[in-house]
């Protein structure tokens, strides 16, 4: 009688870890860990991309020191951005991550709040953007309006991790 005991006990056991693994499993990924932003840390590279007819950009994220950032355009005059640059503009940013949404295209991306200075008068604006991250790579927004979070995202442009 006692080892039946025993082994119900351990029987159990054996029951509640494999339920308690589960939960644990479900858990973790319905609370995705892209809003960590310690995800972002590095030197992020776009694919060249037409900006505008007949102009292409390439632009690069330095994300360091936590939470402070440098965006790099650099503008070219060929679709592969192979030619000699011709412009380039350089700013400073910090930034945020925040909470994790659902897009219209039924993608978890995280909010990503990114204030710079921008426009001719060159005044502080935060530009409310959507991270969506890929093993080795983030797409971000499509961005109409600075002040809220985009719905879509930007597959023509990707950025990859340099380092």
């Amino acid at each position: 009688m006692k080892f039946v005991r025993v082994a119900g006990v351990v029987l159990a056991t054996i029951v509640c870890v494999s339920f308690a693994d589960e939960a644990i499993e479900a858990l973790q990924g319905s609370a995705p860990e892209q809003n960590d932003s310690r995800r972002l840390d590095g030197l992020w590279i776009s694919n060249c991309f037409e900006f505008e007819a007949g102009v292409y950009q390439v632009r690069s994220f330095e994300f360091v020191l936590n939470h402070l950032a440098t965006i790099t355009t650099m503008t070219y005059p060929d679709a592969r951005c192979e030619q000699h640059p011709v412009g380039s503009d350089t700013v400073s940013a910090t930034w945020d991550m925040g909470s994790v949404y659902t897009t219209s295209e039924g993608l978890d991306v995280v909010e990503l709040d990114v204030l710079l200075k921008a426009g001719p008068r060159q005044e502080l604006t935060t530009v409310k953007q959507a991270v969506y991250f890929q093993p080795g790579s983030f797409v971000l927004g499509i961005n109409k309006q600075l002040d809220v979070y985009p719905d879509k995202l930007d597959w023509d442009i990707s950025y990859s991790l340099i380092n």
